[in-house]
């Protein structure tokens, strides 16, 4: 049975939101912008911070899904990533 915190889902994670940044071109301080835009406070750092550790919550990731404008997120693709990490 998986961890519900496993380092895996964690690196899955962070590996989704930073190819997801790069597809769009988008560094931390837009990132920041964009969801200050949506009403959410992140300084770049502390963004960078979570992204990389992806040590955010539910809410901020998919507060990022819409500021990076993601309209689908493919669960076959997180399992993909994930069985990679693993590998």
């Amino acid at each position: 049975m998986a961890q519900f915190n496993s380092p895996e889902m964690k690196e899955t994670i962070r590996r989704i939101v930073r190819a997801q940044m790069i597809e769009k071109g988008v560094n931390y301080k837009q990132l920041m912008e964009k969801l200050a835009a949506l009403g959410v406070s992140q300084t770049e750092s502390t963004l960078r911070s979570k992204v990389n550790n992806a040590s955010m919550g539910a809410q901020l990731f998919l507060y990022i899904q819409m500021a990076l404008e993601i309209e689908v997120l493919d669960l076959k693709h997180v399992k993909d990533v994930l069985s990679d990490v693993k590998s």
